[in-house]
């Protein structure tokens, strides 16, 4: 399944003073097929112990920083309801110089 990010949703990050960011992400995704897809989930990125004093003196982690996550997909068309049953996780990186993410997302079976 392919597809983008629509330009609707937001995404915070509440970070501890233990370096430990909490996220809360609320997107929706149109795959090439038009399918909308309203995608939550909150995670975790360790930032290290000094990473909130680091923060504020406007030093970013190191690139590749290591995410965990748990999706949750929500969709009401007919050729992606599978998705509504799903539990996942996800581990991925964070490349905070560029702004970027990327995870891989497992279905818990």
């Amino acid at each position: 399944m392919f597809g983008k990010l629509r330009p609707v949703g937001a995404d915070w990050l509440t970070l501890r003073r233990d370096g430990i960011g909490v996220l809360d992400v609320k997107a929706t995704a149109e795959t090439n097929d038009g399918a909308l897809l309203y995608i939550v989930y909150s995670g975790i990125i360790d930032l290290g112990p000094t990473g909130y004093q680091n923060f504020l003196a406007g030093k970013l982690p190191t690139s590749g920083t290591a995410i965990r996550i748990n999706p949750k997909v929500s969709t009401s068309h007919p050729n992606y309801l599978w998705l509504n049953r799903l539990h996942c996780v996800g581990v991925g990186e964070a490349f905070l110089e560029r702004s970027e993410v990327a995870y891989d997302v497992y279905a818990v079976l």
